[in-house]
């Protein structure tokens, strides 16, 4: 088993690591409200997509998402740059929060008619702000306003907490009223791992309690990671991973341009913990990897990609964290992302 290119039919695209709001549930910031210290921000090279990124090498791309795991994607400054690239690809998606640029940006976007923009609203201009802290309501509306009014498809994304779930017939209806093709909501017990109650910090400072919606009696997730720490060196009933991304045809790049399996395993191209340096031990040399420095097919037929990730997968002992607690077989999980 190795990579094969040309199945890939999905592309995700982390373009940032720089944001204007600060959502306390975002794994940029820890518990306590400060940016993670090993987190360095930047964006993602346009220089090297153009250079490495050979469309010709990929005949089932289909879809391409534009989203932030750690930024949003509206900081990066070509942003538009980066979806004009992908101007004969079948979909793209972009999803931010919104009050980033300008009304007039975001008409120019709407040229793009391949382009599907999510804008991730949390609630009413009283309570928007509550998750989404520093955000601007009026400038998030004006700028969806302006991006459906010149012809752009948009998505309203409304995380359902307890200090919004008043809100979310009333935010349907408006959404509805001002253009957008879709409104989708999440419940918010994804991000409180078992608990229902997040404490909110701002550079250490604490700011209020967010609480779970209970519009449903939903079973909350237990902790992934405590689920593959439980096994961690117990080899029983161990099945090996069946990745959840490539095999479905999906890959991901991070704002350093590292090509990664998922974006669950983003963190190892700069977090320092023992799960991370196990797996830079897996990928060998990490710059192997790396669209700055290499052009997709050599990376295709990196040692990463046509053995070393797979072979890790043969025992737990040998197999990164996130592949045992999201993909194993012998658990039942599953990868959600998160924007």
């Amino acid at each position: 088993m190795q990579l094969d290119l040309a199945k890939i039919n999905s592309f995700t695209f982390e373009p940032s690591t720089f944001c204007n709001l600060h959502c306390p549930q975002c794994p940029r910031y820890d518990t306590n409200g400060y940016l993670d210290k090993n987190l360095t921000q930047g964006h993602l090279s346009l220089d090297s997509m153009v250079k490495n990124f050979d469309l010709t090498k990929l005949p089932s791309l289909q879809n391409v998402i534009f989203e932030g795991d750690y930024g949003d994607p509206m900081m990066n400054p070509e942003i538009d740059q980066f979806v004009n690239f992908f101007k004969d690809i079948e979909s793209i998606k972009l999803v931010t929060n919104g009050s980033i640029r300008n009304k007039d940006y975001f008409a120019n976007l709407a040229t793009h008619k391949n382009l599907q923009v999510t804008f991730s609203i949390d609630g009413l201009e009283d309570t928007n702000h509550i998750y989404r802290i520093n955000s601007n309501w009026n400038k998030t509306i004006a700028n969806a306003k302006s991006f459906i009014n010149a012809g752009g498809n948009a998505t309203w994304k409304y995380i359902i907490f307890k200090h919004n779930q008043h809100q979310v017939d009333e935010a349907r209806q408006l959404a509805s009223e001002l253009g957008f093709v879709n409104f989708e909501t999440q419940h918010s017990n994804r991000n409180f791992w078992g608990d229902s109650i997040w404490p909110v910090y701002v550079d250490g400072n604490y700011q209020y309690d967010l609480e779970i919606t209970d519009i449903m009696a939903l079973d909350l997730p237990t902790k992934s990671h405590d689920k593959a720490n439980s096994i961690n060196n117990d080899n029983t009933n161990f099945k090996s991973p069946e990745c959840g991304w490539m095999d479905t045809g999906k890959l991901y790049v991070n704002y350093l341009g590292y090509l990664l399996p998922c974006c669950m395993t983003s963190g190892v191209t700069w977090k320092d913990t023992i799960s991370e340096r196990l797996f830079r031990k897996i990928i060998g040399n990490i710059d192997d990897i790396n669209l700055n420095i290499h052009n997709i097919s050599d990376i295709e037929q990196s040692d990463f990609y046509r053995f070393r990730l797979f072979n890790s997968w043969n025992s737990v002992k040998t197999c990164h964290n996130t592949c045992v607690g999201y993909c194993s077989n012998s658990l039942n999980t599953s990868v959600e992302q998160t924007g």
